[in-house]
């Protein structure tokens, strides 16, 4: 039986912890090229290129919100309260998006585009 895992004590750090993050989220994508030839019979192919990331997290306002100035700051996403399932890089924020109601609590949710490797998590 394969092990599940809750997301409750999942985290964002970007120059230390982000306080109030209830929610992250992380797309990993990859290029490609179209490569069809003759050779192929009619049938599309393809070659994968270069990859990339990019993503958001969300939360509660607990202070001053992070600037968006277009510099690079290493970042961690982390899963879980375990060391090895946190997913690790270069980031650059590109949006952040205030919410704020009569009726409920000031939000925070900021977009980032990932620059250079990602690291992955080891379980």
């Amino acid at each position: 039986m394969s092990t599940k895992y809750t997301g409750k004590t999942g985290s964002v750090t970007i120059s230390g912890a982000i306080g109030g993050i209830k929610s992250w989220t992380l797309d990993v994508t990859a290029d490609v090229v179209e490569t069809t030839s003759f050779d192929d019979a009619g049938v599309r192919a393809y070659l994968g290129t270069v990859t990339g990331f990019s993503g958001s997290f969300e939360g509660y306002k607990t202070g001053i919100p992070k600037v968006i100035d277009g510099a690079v700051a290493a970042f961690t996403l982390a899963e879980t309260s375990t060391a090895t399932q946190d997913w690790t890089g270069n980031l650059i924020l590109t949006g952040l998006h205030v919410t704020s109601s009569h009726d409920g609590l000031v939000t925070y949710a900021y977009d980032f585009q990932g620059t250079g490797a990602l690291t992955e998590p080891e379980a």
